[in-house]
């Protein structure tokens, strides 16, 4: 599986140290001024083992608190989905589709930060930081250590999703920009549902054996 895309799976299957209530009050409200965003990203990986960087761009809708999609347009066409009860993962070059249980793969994941259905004081450290490219910036590290992150910072324009910076426990460092951010009064469901291509191979583990 491509590297791009193996980052976005990690926000579904999940610095200061020192709980900051400050901190994570200025999340929430920020978190409150939308319910229904769409726009488009930009999405940036390097490593500390290598000067090598995976970019990609595409698409995203998000309507709280579970349900979003998020559509890789280039290089690859790739899709993650979520109708609030499934999850479907679609990778176009290897005609193949995962699905999974919502709850299982979003819930406690850092993707629940921004989809809101997330329980934050419980599962992050929240602290300001330092803004200094006219973002108000806010970091937090998760308290599972089994997350796969080291910390994840979210720069807000406005109080508006504008950027996120993930550092992983593998060495590498994923930016997501946000550009055309759009706040919706309405959007319809339909943007999350997938109809399964014909011909594609389909893993699904919302099927009890």
């Amino acid at each position: 599986m491509k590297t791009q895309f193996f980052t976005l799976l990690l926000l579904i299957s999940f610095v200061t140290p020192g709980f900051s209530s400050d901190g994570l009050l200025i999340l929430e409200n920020h978190l409150q001024n939308y319910n229904k965003l769409s726009g488009q990203f930009t999405q940036i990986i390097s490593s500390q083992t290598s000067n090598n960087t995976n970019s990609s761009t595409g698409e995203f809708w998000i309507k709280k608190p579970n349900k979003f999609r998020w559509h890789y347009s280039s290089p690859y066409i790739q899709e993650i989905i979520s109708n609030g009860g499934k999850v479907w993962v679609y990778d176009e070059d290897l005609e193949q589709v995962s699905i999974k249980n919502s709850s299982q793969s979003v819930d406690s994941s850092p993707l629940a930060i921004i989809l809101g259905s997330a329980s934050l004081g419980d599962s992050f450290e929240v602290s300001p930081i330092k803004n200094d490219d006219l973002l108000e910036w806010l970091k937090l590290t998760p308290k599972n250590d089994s997350s796969g992150f080291e910390y994840i910072s979210i720069g807000f324009e406005n109080g508006i999703l504008a950027r996120m910076i993930m550092a992983d426990n593998f060495g590498q460092t994923t930016h997501l920009l946000f550009t055309d951010v759009a706040v919706h009064s309405n959007m319809d469901d339909t943007l999350f549902e997938f109809q399964t291509p014909n011909g594609a191979d389909v893993f699904d583990e919302t099927i009890e054996q």
